[in-house]
């Protein structure tokens, strides 16, 4: 007999809809330590499409900004969780 494997799934909803799984927890927190949403998704191996409509839908069912750019030129330029991305990743 071959051996079995016990898997879970766990995400997060808002009012019965989905917010965020496992995976965009994943992004979230690579976010934090890059700096960067195109530094994130090569880290987590995402598109940067997806990553960007993920946490859209997100901030859309949650109300509240996850995200905000950080202005500047060259490597100064990225993004940072806002206070409620923290809140959540935490």
């Amino acid at each position: 007999m071959a051996a079995g494997h016990i898997r879970t799934k766990v995400w997060l909803e808002h009012d019965g809809r989905f917010v965020m799984g496992d995976g965009g927890l994943r992004l979230l927190e690579a976010i934090e330590r890059l700096g960067s949403l195109a530094a994130a998704v090569r880290a987590v191996g995402w598109s940067y499409r997806h990553a960007w409509g993920y946490l859209r839908r997100a901030e859309s069912v949650l109300g509240v900004a996850l995200l905000a750019g950080r202005p500047g030129r060259g490597a100064a330029r990225g993004a940072v969780l806002t206070e409620h991305g923290l809140r959540l990743l935490a």
